[in-house]
């Protein structure tokens, strides 16, 4: 709690300081406010239950409990594991934009590898949390790694210390970004490496024991203040006590103790290769997606927007067209930049678009290498249908993605004042906000949409006079025969 005076100071400021909030939420932290990260032992509890192994903070709290100020563990911790649907809800409530939470590597793999087996339980969580998180308008940042190494590879190889946790760690990064990478778009590989390695392989804080016996004097040093014995946690002694799957003791076997000299440079070594390793994997094999969606832009918008602005076609089009497309000249290319003083976009609905490795036909549509659609992999549609089987309402997306852009919008035209002839849909197609009656002397009717659209362009107005709607309706007359034709 801070102290009076300072509290004093926030009460006397106040409105300056929301101002400043405001800000920092709009400016600086790309839009999006979140909570800190947090550490799947420090809240997540369930720690033996969900088919989640132990991790190497099970261990050193369970086997050595004076380690921890008040003998404490996180078995229970916030209970989040079952409590994340209310805790969401309050963020949301709260006007949190965000939330970083870290995922549990033993609670997906309990083995430490694929090889030993997925957890479909552990797997359930994390995206019933992440589906949680977006259903309240919010957007997940996801770390893969805060400290929670599976014990089981610190029994098998000594965990950072040996250079085979890179494969592990890759394996265990692919899974995470097959799983739940068409929702999550920001990864963390690891949180605070520094105090990782420094408190775990170098500083005599974190680990104590009063059993001598069970510390090598390799590693351990008797402590100035109480005379116990320390050793940091990512480490084991030579004699360790074991626990099964039910986090019962089972049984004691001997470990041995690497040059506590080295350990910290080599555990950074280590860390270092594991955060590489996997962001190579994630730009090999888990962009394709990304890189599809980003030629369906160019291949659409970009491919009149680029050449009006740059001068020369969108280089995802040159790359992919190869000799089907003339790129512009020098001499073209002058007159086409900055030839455009500002840009209005039609815009009707949204898709999802995947990657297609080896598309059929030429020209155009082969050239893009997407596949578009109205649903997700899991047969989520992108938004509301509407009548007409191509047009699907995404108002979100596009707020979402011009306020991403930063892009200075100055204004709405809206699509269009009165029903009308719609190309080859003919009359079967009503985009106007008045509803026009073809069969009866084309008298127009105002439709929902334009009582919204009043009453919006009237909330920042006070110079509109005031508009006769008597006779009007509030929902469309039936619509007519598709058989109509122009009079």
């Amino acid at each position: 709690m801070p102290p009076p005076r300072k509290t004093a100071l926030l009460n006397r400021h106040q409105r300056k300081t929301f101002e400043t909030v405001a800000i920092y939420r709009a400016v600086i932290f790309l839009k999006v406010l979140s909570l800190e990260p947090v550490h799947p032992y420090q809240v997540e509890g369930a720690a033996a239950k969900g088919g989640k192994s132990i991790s190497v903070w099970d261990d050193m709290t369970l086997r050595t409990p004076d380690m921890i100020v008040d003998g404490s563990n996180g078995n229970v911790a916030c209970d989040m594991y079952h409590r994340y649907k209310d805790d969401i809800k309050v963020m949301k409530q709260m006007g949190f934009d965000g939330y970083r939470f870290s995922i549990s590597w033993p609670r997906v793999l309990p083995g430490g590898r694929t090889s030993a087996g997925i957890n479909k339980e552990g797997i359930d969580y994390y995206n019933d949390l992440i589906n949680t998180i977006l259903a309240n308008g919010m957007t997940p940042f996801v770390t893969l790694f805060h400290w929670d190494l599976p014990y089981c590879l610190q029994l098998e190889y000594g965990g950072m210390l040996s250079d085979q946790i890179v494969n592990d760690f890759v394996e265990y990064a692919e899974l995470c970004f097959q799983e739940f990478g068409d929702r999550v778009k920001f990864w963390t590989t690891f949180n605070e490496p520094w105090s990782y390695v420094v408190h775990g392989y170098t500083l005599e804080d974190h680990y104590r024991t009063d059993d001598p016996t069970s510390i090598d004097s390799t590693v351990g040093q008797p402590s100035s203040e109480s005379g116990q014995m320390s050793l940091p946690p990512n480490r084991l002694s030579k004699k360790v006590t074991l626990f099964d799957s039910t986090f019962q003791p089972s049984r004691n076997t001997w470990f041995p103790v690497n040059d506590p000299a080295k350990d910290a440079y080599t555990a950074a070594r280590n860390l270092l290769l594991c955060h590489s390793a996997a962001v190579q994997s994630y730009r090999e094999k888990f962009q394709d997606d990304q890189q599809a969606v980003q030629r369906a832009f160019d291949f659409m918008i970009g491919w009149f927007l680029e050449p009006v602005i740059y001068g020369q076609f969108p280089t995802s089009m040159l790359d992919a067209a190869g000799d089907n497309i003339v790129p512009f000249s020098d001499d073209e290319k002058q007159g086409l930049a900055g030839s455009v003083d500002w840009v209005g976009l039609n815009y009707y609905t949204a898709d999802f678009v995947a990657y297609e490795k080896d598309p059929s036909g030429v020209g155009y549509p082969a050239d893009q290498h997407c596949i578009y659609s109205y649903y997700d992999k899991n047969q989520n549609p992108i938004g509301q249908p509407t009548v007409l089987s191509w047009l699907w309402m995404v108002p979100q997306g596009l707020y979402d993605h011009l306020k991403d852009l930063n892009f200075d919008v100055r204004g709405f035209f809206a699509w269009s004042y009165c029903d009308n002839f719609e190309w080859n849909a003919g009359y079967t197609s009503r985009f106007g906000i008045m509803y026009t009656d073809y069969v009866n002397n084309l008298t127009r009717y105002m439709k929902n949409s334009a009582f919204w659209f009043t009453k919006f362009l009237r909330a920042s107005s006070t110079t509109l006079p005031a508009i006769d709607i008597k006779g009007q309706v509030e929902k469309d007359p039936a619509p007519v025969s598709k058989k109509r034709r122009a009079t």
